[in-house]
């Protein structure tokens, strides 16, 4: 299990960070009652934001020198790949990406644009660091066997973890003013898309 714990930004945050990482929906994904609906309803929502990191991350490694860009490159081709693994998901489901974002799932997408275009490099850092941290932290604290563990598995992995390792490197390298400030935004949005798709 990913925690974090030793992270000077997962400290500062506090409790939001637990409540980043801790969710009815990933108790019920742990145990394998949360229902095919509420799934794919979040599926088709995590779509949408993968999409729009996609574009947060191409202008964070525009933004960011040259020597501290590789782990960025990687992640957008990971980025790619998942957006794929999406597509194939939703075909295989028969669901529609096409839908509108959830207020939620656009408030967090708008946010990342909006800091992706207005912060200097060290923020979007800290800000990519708490997307896939508390990303990796809240997945890697199921069990990888049950209805879903292709999803812990994926979303849990040794790359993934690897990746978000070196995020976590660059961020703290690169301290600003800023960077707490945003990293808990990320944290609140997190909250909050966790429960978006919960009960409808």
């Amino acid at each position: 299990m990913q925690s974090f714990e030793d992270s000077p930004l997962v400290r500062s945050a506090g409790e939001l960070w637990k409540q980043a990482t801790t969710a009815s929906f990933l108790d019920a994904i742990a145990n394998g009652s949360l229902p095919a609906e509420a799934l794919s309803r979040w599926l088709v929502q995590d779509y949408h934001f993968a999409d729009a990191l996609t574009s947060f991350q191409a202008i964070a490694a525009a933004k960011t020198p040259r020597e501290f860009r590789k782990p960025l490159m990687g992640g957008l081709a990971a980025l790619d790949a998942e957006m794929d693994w999406f597509e194939a998901m939703a075909k295989a489901r028969g669901l529609n990406l096409k839908s509108p974002l959830h207020p939620t799932c656009r408030r967090y997408c708008d946010f990342l644009l909006r800091v992706a275009y207005t912060e200097p490099y060290p923020v979007l850092l800290a800000v990519l660091f708490g997307v896939e941290a508390s990303y990796l932290a809240a997945w890697s604290r199921l069990p990888q066997e049950g209805a879903y563990g292709e999803l812990v598995s994926r979303w849990s992995s040794p790359q993934f973890t690897e990746y978000v390792d070196s995020l976590r490197a660059l961020s703290e390298n690169h301290p600003h003013e800023s960077n707490q400030g945003c990293f808990e935004e990320v944290l609140l949005h997190e909250r909050e898309f966790w429960k978006m798709t919960w009960k409808e």
